[in-house]
């Protein structure tokens, strides 16, 4: 896929390198080792979020408990610069069957600052318990609660990785079918957009990805989908129809075993006339920017996320002025 908004950014640090080995040497392994049921699916979760909690947070990062439309989650606020209109809601990776709010952290809280923006990190129902569509419920429930608050949409911003990038795709087609208005923008990291699991880069990527193994993504699809069409444009929204979607950025490693998700999405949104940027990282691991901070790679990748929403954000007509006093409590603008 070649196209004037595409880009290549080439691997050029140790740390990335680094980071690349320890993964497939460390964490690959203990992955497709694990056995794959409903009970490791419980405790995946606060495994995950024991060690990723280990990430630092900037001592000036504010975070709050936050519910919009009875949605739990969490704000996280940094930055002298914060528009105080602006809102980013984050949908966490994992998979569909583990992370959080807690979990990422770590990105969320560069990302409001890079974006200058508050940032909604939401604390969606998961299986095994909760299959689709009960995340996707929770997402629209979460932007109309915002809308509801008084946020506008032209300050608002859709961001997810993984399967957060999936649950943002189709939380916004719901809300086009619906006539809810769309926000500003969206951000895709890494994509999961087809949860058939038939992409090329699964196959060409298998042993170059040193994070995912593919009999992961297929259990997980299964968990997720249990009782509908893993084929269906909410589930795999890389057969959708994104017509009058807001302009996209897609960030994916070269790789990744979903490189083509993210290939796919960019060909369908493209295809539908949607403003689509996408940046491939050489080398890079299955949502880097978490690693931001680490890698210079993922801390570019991070400042090039929040240069998109500002500058989408303005197309918009969305707020552009900060007020070093703006704060958020409890969910409500003050």
């Amino acid at each position: 896929m070649h196209n004037n908004n595409d880009s290549l950014r080439p691997a050029i640090s140790w740390q990335g390198r680094l980071a690349n080995r320890l993964m497939r040497h460390l964490v690959k392994p203990v992955i497709a080792r694990v056995p794959l049921t409903p009970r490791v699916m419980r405790f995946s979760q606060l495994g995950f979020d024991t060690v990723t909690l280990a990430l630092p947070v900037h001592p000036d990062v504010h975070i709050a408990p936050a519910q919009p439309g009875g949605v739990p989650g969490e704000w996280l606020m940094t930055g002298r610069e914060l528009v105080s209109g602006r809102v980013l809601l984050y949908l966490h990776g994992g998979a569909y069957f583990f992370g959080s709010p807690r979990s990422h952290r770590a990105l969320t809280w560069r990302l409001s600052r890079a974006c200058r923006a508050r940032v909604l990190a939401l604390d969606y129902r998961q299986p095994p318990k909760w299959p689709y569509p009960a995340p996707l419920e929770d997402t629209v429930r979460a932007y109309q609660g915002l809308l509801a608050q008084g946020y506008r949409p032209e300050n608002l911003v859709i961001a997810g990785d993984s399967a957060g990038g999936n649950l943002a795709l189709v939380a916004m087609i719901r809300l086009r079918e619906m006539g809810v208005p769309l926000p500003a923008a969206a951000v895709l990291i890494s994509p999961w957009t087809d949860l058939t699991v038939s992409g090329q880069s699964v196959r060409d990527n298998a042993s170059a990805d040193p994070l995912i193994p593919e009999r992961t993504l297929r259990f997980a699809a299964a968990a997720y989908s249990r009782g509908s069409d893993p084929a269906s444009p909410l589930i795999s929204p890389a057969w959708a129809d994104l017509t009058g979607l807001p302009p996209l950025l897609v960030q994916a490693g070269s790789t990744e075993v979903l490189r083509s998700d993210a290939e796919r999405i960019v060909q369908q949104a493209r295809e539908c006339r949607v403003v689509c940027e996408y940046q491939v990282w050489e080398n890079m691991p299955h949502v880097f920017q978490a690693l931001a901070g680490w890698v210079p790679e993922a801390s570019l990748a991070v400042r090039e996320i929040g240069a998109f929403v500002r500058e989408r954000v303005a197309a918009a007509g969305g707020e552009v002025h900060w007020r070093a006093s703006a704060q958020v409590i409890r969910g409500r603008q003050r």
